[in-house]
């Protein structure tokens, strides 16, 4: 008899824990009422990201940019857009703000989210201050609101941070190489802290995007770096079908979060909708 009892209390303690999993799971994947940072976010991907997060209801989005006018202007169009307050720009270095700034938007606004490492260079003929933009600015970021965001922090509600990548970390070719660096590194550094391991530890999901070429200004400057033949030749042979939109990364990045298991990475290409990126590298044929 009172092994049958003890039977009956497991079974109802482990529906139980999967009705709340479950019910956590739904919770982590709203965007309503969500505080929502950005880097790189004034224009761009940062900003189509930002836009969406609005549109489809987020408290607010913060927009951290070193670019002044840039930033007064985007946050003044999203507010005119969705609401006074719904945007607000901070100026920042992502090199070396992250601690100070970091402090200042959990003093202000007491949590966050969902965090968008986004800040990025195309500068080759700087690879030091490409890598600290891109890598470590995107490690040392994620780092701090992870142990933010990690539930068994005393204060620790779960999140998700989100790090934009490129399908130049899974393929091989003459262009960008330290800048491909920069995204390899991304890619690694997400999975791994988003593994699922971790996530069942902490509670924060860590996902990465992974778009394909993209009208910005940062893949516009690759006709200044290379011979526009080499270029055409390059993105013929990865078959991509257009230079798509800001905006669908935009779109992508909000579906990706609605959907997506932590660890995951996800290519944008082609104005098409998210993809799971391929586990092999794909390396071009020699010239």
């Amino acid at each position: 008899m009172t092994f049958c009892l003890l039977q009956i209390l497991l079974v109802i303690y482990l529906l139980l824990n999967i009705t709340f999993s479950l019910k956590d799971t739904d919770k982590e994947r709203e965007i309503e009422g969500k505080v929502v940072v950005v880097t790189g976010g004034t224009c761009d991907i940062g900003y189509a990201i930002a836009d969406h997060f609005l549109n489809n209801g987020a408290k607010v989005a913060i927009l951290l940019d070193i670019k002044i006018e840039e930033g007064i202007q985007a946050e003044k169009e999203l507010n005119s857009k969705y609401g006074e307050n719904k945007a607000v720009f901070i100026q920042c270095d992502v090199t070396v703000d992250s601690k100070r700034l970091s402090e200042y938007i959990l003093r202000k606004f007491k949590h966050v989210d969902i965090f968008v490492n986004n800040a990025a260079s195309v500068e080759e003929n700087e690879p030091r201050k490409l890598m600290l933009i891109n890598a470590v600015a995107t490690i040392e970021w994620s780092i701090i609101f992870f142990k933010h965001m990690r539930k068994d922090n005393f204060r620790g509600e779960g999140g998700t941070i989100i790090n934009i990548s490129s399908t130049a970390a899974h393929n091989i070719d003459p262009l960008y190489a330290t800048y491909k660096a920069s995204k390899f590194a991304i890619l690694g550094f997400s999975q791994s802290l988003g593994h699922k391991y971790n996530y069942n530890k902490y509670g924060v999901r860590v996902l990465t995007l992974c778009p394909g070429p993209t009208n910005t200004t940062l893949v516009n400057n690759v006709y200044n770096l290379y011979e526009r033949k080499l270029v055409e030749k390059v993105i013929k042979y990865y078959n991509f079908a257009t230079i798509q939109s800001s905006d669908n990364v935009g779109r992508g990045a909000v579906e990706v979060f609605r959907s997506s298991e932590s660890g995951k990475s996800w290519d944008i290409v082609d104005e098409k909708p998210p993809v799971e990126s391929p586990n092999t590298i794909t390396v071009m044929p020699e010239f």
